[in-house]
Parts: C-alpha cells; sequence; structure tokens
C-alpha cells in the first residue's frame, strides 16, 4: 500500500500523511515529531518548491555533461 501511494497512487489519508511527513522531514532533515505540527499546506508548498529546485539543478547538470 505504502508502495503505491509513493508512486503516485491512491491511498488511505493516513498513510498520505505518513508519506508526506516522512518525504518533508527526510529531504529538510527535520525530525519527525517536530515536523508533525507544521501545517500541511506548508508542507506541500515547501515540497514544491523544493521539487522545482531539483529540476533546475538536474537541467543545470545536463547543460555542463553536454559542453
Amino acid at each position: 500500500m505504502i508502495r503505491r501511494g509513493v508512486r503516485g497512487g491512491q491511498v488511505p489519508p493516513p498513510i498520505a500523511m505518513d508519506i508526506l511527513l516522512y518525504s518533508y522531514s527526510k529531504i529538510f532533515a527535520i525530525n519527525p515529531y517536530d515536523a508533525k505540527d507544521t501545517p500541511i499546506r506548508m508542507m506541500t508548498e515547501m515540497l514544491l518548491v523544493h521539487g522545482e529546485i531539483e529540476k533546475v539543478k538536474a537541467e543545470e547538470i545536463e547543460k555542463a555533461t553536454k559542453k
């Protein structure tokens, strides 16, 4: 069930929350017990920003390797 959620499939809300909390905590090196008090909207916004930054980094690396 967790694997389905990680791959973008539908899962029950408690599993989706666990995946969100794990991802947020891991990426930003935050203790999950502290992160659980972070509003969901802020977590999702920060994860979206992080994703875009990682895309830009990947594009820059790709450009540099083509030279």
